[in-house]
């Protein structure tokens, strides 16, 4: 069974399940910050006037539960999906590509490349809505997308025509190369994406927009979770999340719109990283020359930043080889504990027979360390420098929950919730749009509507 094989059924069930009651003059605004840890949001250290007024007059949860692994591809298709990777077989930013030196990573893909489930945007689109993404993951060259500016490589080549005659006429954008557009940090991309999504706003008033912001992920990356980078970061996207508030008075459709604030993923902060591919190599299933160079691998190890995905490359060998491995890493310094297939379920993965983006066993890092790439070295485990941040855990690791509030047209005021699913999110918001995903394992969270 391979990674695309949902298309034609899962297809044709999305359009039977589109409600005949879809408005026009309903609006869902769905923003996700990067890499917000679920803390944040009453950490009193910062200040988060928007999001915190959001969720005062509105509904918040102390946590939503991320998907396995908390990543952000994953993790932003299944928000827009409400299902977990088993189902929409995204499994990290891109896909996992075998070559003759091991697994590495490959991102510069269309959506139709990674995933073909259903998604809210589909089913809008099919209802006959006005959709549109700013920056979110996996929608590169989407047809049911009227404006999209996608987080992928090549994103300015990739938006839609319409949308970047605007952009530029507008000054968004410099000019319509990728070179100019990512030669700026990611702070010059967050206010071209946030000037983006004021612009459709003001312009077009979309049914359903989805905004993604990365800076605060960035940051926690380099400097960790809990620091005074972090906190500026997190301050700086709530200035964003102001602006898109205000876009949304000025176009007169504040009332009607309902707004969603999520993020993808937690964080944690790491001081050590650990190298798998160092005890496969010291142990005789990877092979490299003089050079330290994969010359063979029989298993081979690929970092997911908190999680690392192994896979078995010699199908004449495998079980023996897979079996080895198993022994080798249980155990290990650095590595908590060695997922078999059997156990996948409750993650909510998928087979490696279903999906062969999908490894043969997953590894979850140690807490305050993250895995690495390295084949040759003395120690397997490392000192990091300074202390950084990362993410990528199982989802049951309490660092990685993730924020959630909803607010605005149709919720409720001043509700705290407990642990939200990501996996409502997408068919609740799809209600407050009148359409049904039925495909969606989500539930609705009915408990935040006003009636």
């Amino acid at each position: 069974m391979a990674l695309f094989l949902f298309s034609t059924e899962l297809w044709s069930g999305a359009k039977e399940s589109v409600a005949q009651s879809s408005s026009q003059d309903t609006y869902v605004v769905i923003i996700s910050i990067d890499g917000v840890p679920a803390q944040a949001l009453w950490d009193d250290r910062f200040p988060l006037p928007a999001i915190r007024s959001l969720a005062e007059n509105g509904v918040w949860s102390t946590r939503m539960i991320p998907s396995t692994p908390t990543v952000t591809w994953p993790n932003h298709t299944t928000l827009v999906t409400g299902v977990f990777s088993d189902k929409h077989g995204v499994l990290t930013n891109g896909r996992f590509v075998r070559t003759h030196s091991g697994v590495g990573r490959y991102s510069y893909l269309d959506r139709s490349e990674l995933t073909s489930y259903p998604a809210i945007y589909d089913i809008a689109y099919e209802a006959g809505l006005i959709t549109a993404e700013v920056n979110w993951p996996v929608t590169r060259n989407t047809e049911t997308l009227h404006f999209s500016l996608p987080d992928a490589p090549g994103a300015i080549r990739h938006t839609t025509p319409q949308f970047l005659d605007e952009l530029l006429e507008a000054g968004i954008l410099k000019d319509d190369t990728d070179t100019t557009f990512r030669s700026g940090t990611i702070l010059n991309r967050d206010e071209i994406w946030t000037a983006a999504a004021e612009h459709l706003i003001l312009n077009h008033q979309p049914n359903l927009m989805l905004f993604h912001l990365l800076n605060v992920d960035g940051t926690h990356h380099q400097y960790g979770e809990g620091t005074h980078p972090g906190f500026t970061a997190l301050t700086l996207a709530d200035s964003h999340v102001q602006r898109i508030l205000n876009a949304l008075d000025k176009a007169g459709i504040r009332e009607q719109t309902t707004i969603f604030l999520v993020s993808d993923h937690g964080f944690m902060n790491v001081t050590r990283e650990v190298h798998p591919n160092i005890l496969l190599h010291k142990n005789g299933l990877i092979e490299t020359d003089e050079n330290g160079n994969v010359t063979d691998a029989k298993v081979y190890a690929v970092s997911n930043g908190g999680s690392a995905m192994v896979f078995s490359l010699n199908p004449e060998t495998k079980e023996e080889d897979l079996e080895k491995a198993r022994s080798v890493l249980s155990g290990a310094e650095g590595i908590s504990h060695v997922l078999r297939p059997d156990e996948y379920h409750k993650y909510g993965l998928p087979q490696p027979e279903d999906n062969k983006n999908m490894g043969h066993l997953v590894l979850n890092a140690s807490q305050h360390v993250s895995f690495g790439n390295a084949v040759v070295g003395e120690n397997h485990i490392q000192d990091h420098d300074r202390v950084r941040g990362t993410h990528g855990y199982l989802s049951d690791i309490s660092e990685m929950k993730t924020i959630f509030v909803a607010s605005g047209h149709g919720v409720r005021s001043g509700v705290e919730l407990g642990a939200v699913d990501n996996r409502s999110v997408a068919p609740t918001a799809a209600r407050i749009l009148g359409l049904v995903m039925e495909d969606a394992d989500g539930e609705i969270l009915e408990s935040i509507f006003e009636n």
